[in-house]
């Protein structure tokens, strides 16, 4: 099944923002849009600098996919999918947003724009019932992170949901930098 043009190109030009960005590494982080029952999901390993619709999957509603392997995050971004609400999901490494949530249950930004559009950001401690833990959050929340690790969010579009990756770590960024002067 080829990927839709406007599902690659928002793909691509999402992928490539978080690279340039310094929000994933050379081949860090994924991407999924849902497509009825199934979603388009970027391969595991995938660069998402340089995206092509053979780095992208299709994972229909039972499991199976055709492309490449998917990521390894297919099952969580399916659980997401699945409680509804979202029709993306950006997942990204977000250095100020992981390293300011150490030890956190939940982050409060301390800048307007995320006190306004974000709130309280909860952090989920890896372990075996992180997927289900984000994805609940990802039903009342925009974005989520997982301790250690990075940030999930959801958006009606993959733009908004690199918008609410790009709010925390302004937020998270604002809060370290603060910290640094109080020091």
């Amino acid at each position: 099944m080829p990927v839709p043009e406007s599902t690659l190109w928002e793909m691509q030009q999402v992928g490539n923002d978080l690279y340039r960005l310094g929000l994933v590494s050379s081949h860090g982080g994924n991407l999924s849009l849902r497509d009825g029952h199934g979603m388009w999901i970027t391969g595991t390993g995938t660069m998402l600098g340089r995206l092509e619709s053979r780095h992208i999957s299709y994972v229909t509603a039972s499991g199976s996919h055709e492309g490449p392997p998917p990521s390894s995050d297919t099952v969580l971004h399916s659980t997401i999918f699945a409680l509804g609400g979202a029709q993306a999901v950006v997942h990204a490494h977000p250095h100020h947003a992981v390293a300011v949530t150490f030890g956190l249950d939940e982050f409060q930004p301390e800048d307007l724009e995320g006190q306004l559009h974000l709130g309280t950001v909860p952090v989920v401690k890896q372990g075996s019932g992180q997927a289900v833990e984000i994805a609940a959050s990802l039903q009342s929340k925009l974005v989520v992170v997982l301790e250690g690790h990075g940030a999930y969010a959801r958006g009606q579009t993959l733009w908004e949901a690199l918008h609410w990756i790009t709010a925390l770590e302004e937020s998270a960024h604002i809060t370290w930098l603060r910290r640094a002067m109080k020091e």
